[in-house]
């Protein structure tokens, strides 16, 4: 019978045949375990990417190479929350690696930076129309309900030439459009006797058309904000001036313009104690009292003249010199409605701040002038300040302001309301106004409808109606420099 058990030779034998074979997994030898290759080249792929990752640094170990990070936002662009994350692979194969996220990166939310507004200093509240958080002042109130009337009178009818109806109704371009959704018959104005022998007529119908064109391809192209902004807000807001802002409006391009950070809310700045940081954001448009009115021109020239020139909250060499009126900020179509009401919301809260300190001096027995000592005067202050213990909370002759805004998503504008809700420049914003909520640029009779729309906005900004239901001639500029200025 065969022994059961190999000998020395044979097991050598058999030893010397599995070394020789070409299968890399049988070279090493079964009395030990087989030795891992010593070649960078062929590192296992778990080893390369846990050496590369950041992570690895959490237990002491640097990484093998380094590579360029991005570059840290500026803390004025964001607020506090924020964490960084940090990743660990798993490679399955040379194709299949399964990441992990250690911790997840907190985004950006506007909803949430809303609410910080509110406990900031001084604060922001934006607020639903039907939900404010406390009664409105009387001054504010009787602003709000004038212009609500105005607004809706104005968008009753009458918005569109009465010449223009053959026009748009046969227009190539408008057929398809107006047959999904005919113009009303209330929309056009046929007591205006004017034809298209009128030149100035047919410019409007000609603008109009290159608006809707301009926002059909927006939409259908998903073109972004910039677009949105100079090929269809812009050319609208330009038409309205033209045929209704009677030479006493410029529309202001904001984008680039800084605030001046003594009218921005302030919050705790959580990397050093015991000071604060001040919330800018941008807007997009607004409008100012325009210098090339004789009117306006002569009231500019007197504030110069008394070395006041510094009127509106911005720090641009021009904008900083004009009364300014509004905001407009503009997202494309599917934007974030609420960055559109953080962004116009600390822009309507600094503007109105920038005003009340202008109506403080006003109304005090000085004069006019930047040669008084600002703190006497400042509504906003300087970061790590206290707040000016000559500030009469309860003086309503500085909070009798209220002014509209804007929040256009791509076709869509939506209009807010802004007033100061204490005299140390905390300030309320009611909106959208759900009584508004059909103004878009789809159809050319809402074009129309949005023409009149701003002209009424603009017109309430130039002729306030008073709580006796007589107006104020100058508006905003009469609580400014008093009537007549």
């Amino acid at each position: 019978m065969a022994s059961s058990t190999l000998s020395s030779h044979s097991f050598d034998r058999v030893r010397d045949w599995l070394r020789a074979s070409p299968d890399p997994a049988l070279t090493a030898s079964p009395l030990r375990p087989p030795t891992p290759p010593r070649s960078p080249a062929i590192i296992p792929p778990l080893k390369r990417l846990r050496d590369a990752s950041p992570c690895n640094m959490d237990n002491g170990n640097p990484p093998r190479s380094s590579s360029p990070s991005k570059r840290r936002r500026k803390e004025d662009d964001s607020l506090p929350g924020h964490s960084a994350s940090c990743t660990s692979s798993v490679a399955l194969s040379e194709r299949t690696v399964l990441t992990a996220t250690g911790s997840a990166k907190r985004t950006s939310s506007p909803s949430r930076h809303l609410t910080e507004l509110r406990t900031a200093r001084p604060s922001i509240l934006l607020s639903p129309i039907t939900m404010p958080p406390k009664p409105l002042p009387d001054d504010a109130m009787t602003r709000l309900g004038g212009l609500r009337r105005r607004l809706g009178s104005a968008l009753k009818g009458g918005y569109i030439p009465g010449g223009l109806k053959d026009a748009i109704e046969q227009d190539p371009d408008f057929r398809l459009s107006v047959s999904m959704e005919p113009i009303e018959e209330e929309a056009f104005n046929h007591e205006d006797s004017r034809t298209l022998a009128d030149f100035a007529l047919v410019d409007t119908l000609q603008q109009v058309k290159r608006i809707f064109q301009a926002a059909t391809l927006c939409t259908q192209f998903g073109r972004d904000e910039n677009a949105w902004c100079f090929s269809v807000v812009w050319p609208l807001i330009g038409l309205a001036l033209k045929l209704h802002g009677k030479g006493k409006w410029r529309l202001e391009s904001v984008q680039s313009q800084n605030i001046n950070p003594l009218y921005l809310s302030r919050i705790p700045d959580l990397s050093t104690p015991n000071k604060e940081r001040h919330l800018f954001r941008k807007t997009d448009f607004c409008f100012s009292y325009s210098y090339h009115d004789p009117h306006f021109r002569a009231l500019y020239n007197r504030l110069e003249e008394v070395n006041a020139m510094h009127v509106s909250h911005t720090t641009d060499n021009f904008t900083s010199r004009a009364v300014l009126f509004s905001g407009i900020e503009v997202k494309p179509e599917n934007g974030d409605q609420k960055e559109a009401e953080l962004q116009m919301g600390i822009w309507m809260a600094a503007s109105l701040r920038k005003k009340m300190e202008l109506a403080r001096r006003a109304f005090s027995e000085s004069p006019v002038s930047e040669s008084e000592p600002e703190s006497n005067y400042r509504v906003g202050h300087d970061s790590n300040e206290t707040q000016n213990p000559s500030i009469n909370v309860d003086d309503t002759s500085i909070t009798a302001f209220l002014e509209p805004a804007l929040a256009i998503i791509g076709n869509e504008h939506k209009i807010y309301y802004a007033y100061p809700s204490s005299a140390i420049g905390d300030i309320s914003i009611l909106g959208p106004d759900e009584k508004f909520m059909n103004l878009s640029t789809r159809s050319v009779q809402g074009i129309f409808k949005l023409i009149i729309f701003y002209a009424t906005i603009l017109d309430y900004g130039y002729r306030v109606e008073l709580e006796s239901g007589q107006e104020s001639g100058g508006g905003t500029l009469g609580r400014l420099f008093g009537e007549g200025y």
